[in-house]
């Protein structure tokens, strides 16, 4: 008789830890109370994050299979490829990065770590709505072929990580890459950056660099118009 192997218990955070999720928390969030979406602030609210102690993931992880009907994953990986994020993502499996950034990297860090996985993408992932997108994303990114996925992973990139959204006639921080840097969401509000309306032509053209701050963002009219693109580009991909 098979039986399911046990998970991955969850790392245990110490005290130096805490106190650099305490210092990213407390710089961002001035920012994010200013500039995220309505989305971001109510799953927050749900989460119960505070700039006191990272999140207890064994906790958080009962609430989301009762939620969403999603796990949290410990994972030992510092950046997984797309290839490996996608599959766990398509089982309803979101990773938990097992390290936080450098004291000497709290404006901003290329590697997407514990403060980015939860202050960043976790506050979304309260919603139904929002993970039935992130399972359909995962399920074009496997189907789609070869020659297309590089342009669909651009699309993600700027509108799951770092995407614009407009909101009761403002523009508001959409992605989780924002959230979580306190650089990027100060920069993506300046005259540094251009602001364009959402092209996924345009935006599969461009290739992201983790490692330099963007100059060019793009904004969702909404959330039903990414809903909407990425059922028409599972259409084309979904076999008949």
């Amino acid at each position: 008789m098979m039986t399911t192997p046990a998970k991955r218990p969850f790392y245990q955070w110490d005290e130096t830890e805490h106190k650099t999720w305490g210092m990213l928390y407390e710089r961002a969030w001035p920012r994010v109370v200013r500039r995220a979406c309505r989305m971001y602030h109510e799953g927050h609210k749900r989460m119960g994050m505070n700039a006191q102690r990272i999140p207890d993931f064994a906790v958080l992880d009962i609430l989301y299979q009762q939620r969403v009907g999603w796990e949290l994953v410990s994972t030992p990986v510092q950046y997984s490829d797309g290839q490996d994020w996608f599959e766990h993502l398509i089982k309803k499996q979101f990773l938990i990065t097992e390290y936080i950034r450098e004291r000497d990297s709290l404006d901003y860090t290329p590697l997407p770590d514990i403060f980015h996985d939860a202050f960043g993408h976790l506050p979304f992932m309260m919603h139904q709505r929002y993970a039935n997108l992130v399972l359909d994303y995962a399920r074009l990114m496997l189907l789609a072929d070869v020659e297309s996925r590089p342009a669909l992973g651009s699309i993600w990139w700027y509108t799951i990580e770092f995407g614009l959204i407009k909101e009761d006639g403002e523009i508001k921080a959409f992605g989780a890459g924002l959230m979580s840097s306190y650089e990027e969401i100060e920069t993506a509000f300046s005259d540094r950056v251009k602001r364009s309306p959402f092209n996924p032509v345009e935006m599969g053209q461009v290739k992201p660099s983790p490692h330099e701050i963007h100059k060019q963002l793009w904004i969702l009219d909404s959330f039903d118009q990414l809903e909407t693109f990425v059922k028409q580009q599972l259409a084309r991909f979904q076999p008949v």
